[in-house]
């Protein structure tokens, strides 16, 4: 399948095809004039040709100021002699006897001009109605007074809103088509917004994790260097391997293929826990949920235990899953929690996300114990699982 060209290219294309149509609309004008008044009087002729060649001429000069948008005071100028000069014309004709169809083009390059000048966007086209309309009266009045027949009269209504109906389409049209292309890059300046928003959330809950759990290995391994070495030994693999982790997951982040399972996030967080020397009370096995609903609960229970180990001093912990009519809760709880304090980055971030699912979180300290709480909608369907790790999910104490 051949692509697509950018539409910016595309919209230079248009441009281009716009103007020489709006532009070229006065030739054309000219031109079925000129043919039309090649069967006047000799007399009237040369007369009624400088008055539609200035006419035009003036007109056009006029939509080539609104092409480039300059200011209303000269255009205005032009079609007031534009207009002038078709009056000029009709009646140099009218006064050798009879008014043929040569203003009907000339007509309707006024009355689009006019449309454009003297209506606001999104009016032009009952202007160019009430133009046509204007022409439209005035050529049935010249036929009662007998200075015009039926065919004249027939042309200039055809000519007059074919003409400026074209005109006034076309700048629409090419209007429309900016608007379409700024929406369109503004749309991908969002898209790159929101990715740059993901990229910071993920590195958060990724890194946060796994930098507070480094940090505590080694401070356990400093702590025995001396009196059990193979104990520090054992704490300093531990934080490679937790190392190797971070990186992997940092990876995956820049990808953005990391998937986070609730499962996943509360053996992760009865083994760091652990580390810390706090007792751990984790629910047996995780409910079935769907992708996304699994992915925030578990960004809950990660932020809730990066955030206790933080800035806290436990002796315990607990996380339940509670599932209630069509809601599924988790919460984390913690003793020896500080005085409370505003939420940070993470909590606000992870705040917004619920939200938007149609969830929420709620935070609270109650006699030094600090409480965190998320709430999504359960989804209806859940989606089919795989058979749980064999990783332990047994009640840790």
């Amino acid at each position: 399948m051949t692509p697509e060209p950018a539409p910016a290219r595309d919209l230079r294309r248009l441009r281009t095809y716009t103007f020489f149509t709006v532009i070229g609309s006065g030739p054309l004008a000219l031109a079925m004039a000129a043919l039309f008044l090649a069967g006047a009087d000799d007399g009237v002729r040369p007369l009624a040709a400088g008055a539609a060649v200035g006419s035009v001429a003036l007109c056009t000069a006029g939509l080539a100021l609104h092409w480039h948008g300059q200011g209303p005071w000269r255009r205005r100028l032009l079609w007031i002699a534009s207009l002038a000069l078709l009056f000029a014309g009709v009646a140099a004709e009218a006064a050798s006897g009879e008014i043929g169809p040569a203003w009907g083009a000339p007509a309707g390059l006024i009355a689009a001009e006019g449309a454009l000048l003297w209506s606001l966007p999104g009016r032009r086209s009952l202007a160019v109605l009430l133009g046509t309309a204007a022409a439209g009266a005035l050529s049935a009045l010249a036929m009662q007074l007998g200075y015009m027949n039926f065919g004249a009269l027939l042309t200039t209504a055809v000519l007059v809103p074919s003409i400026a109906v074209g005109i006034v389409c076309q700048l629409w049209h090419y209007r429309v088509a900016q608007e379409l292309e700024q929406a369109r890059g503004l749309a991908a300046d969002l898209a790159v917004a929101e990715e740059r928003l993901r990229f910071a959330a993920e590195l958060h809950d990724v890194q946060g994790g796994h930098l507070q759990a480094i940090m505590l290995k080694a401070q356990v391994a400093r702590r025995f260097r001396d009196t059990d070495p193979e104990l520090a030994a054992a704490e300093v693999q531990a934080v490679e391997e937790l190392a190797r982790e971070a990186l992997r997951d940092m990876r995956a982040v820049v990808g953005g293929y990391r998937k986070t399972a609730l499962a996943d996030e509360i053996d992760s967080a009865a083994r760091l826990l652990k580390s810390a020397g706090v007792e751990a009370s984790v629910p047996d096995k995780a409910p079935d949920l769907d992708e996304d609903t699994e992915r925030l609960l578990g960004l809950l229970v990660r932020e809730a235990t990066t955030n206790l180990i933080r800035h806290a001093e436990p002796t315990s912990a607990n996380v339940s899953i509670v599932e209630v009519d069509a809601q599924v809760t988790v919460t984390v709880v913690n003793d020896g929690a500080p005085e409370a304090t505003e939420g940070g980055n993470g909590l606000s971030m992870l705040a917004k996300r619920f939200d938007e699912a149609g969830g929420s979180v709620e935070h609270a300290l109650d006699n030094g114990e600090w409480t965190i709480r998320g709430t999504l909608p359960k989804p209806v369907v859940p989606r089919p699982r795989q058979a749980p790790r064999a990783a332990t999910r047994a009640r840790r104490r």
